[in-house]
């Protein structure tokens, strides 16, 4: 988790969309290609959200500090 406010957000995004692929293959019986679609949908917005940063979240062993530590 790098910043929670894109966590969050790519939490509050990708949950809904992955837990309504789960209840529409539960119903049916199987994953279809819809479903199966939508499901990795909401996985890839959940990790997209984890792994982001806001544009004002800077960090302290990015490649610009690691070159002021050298000099």
């Amino acid at each position: 988790m790098v910043n929670w406010k894109t966590t969050l957000s790519g939490f509050v995004t990708g949950f809904p969309i992955a837990i309504d692929a789960l209840v529409t293959a539960y119903q049916s019986g199987m994953f279809d290609e819809k479903s199966g679609m939508q499901l990795m949908l909401g996985i890839g917005l959940v990790l997209i959200g984890a792994y982001s940063k806001d544009h004002n979240v800077t960090h302290s062993d990015t490649l610009q500090t690691r070159r002021k530590l050298r000099f």
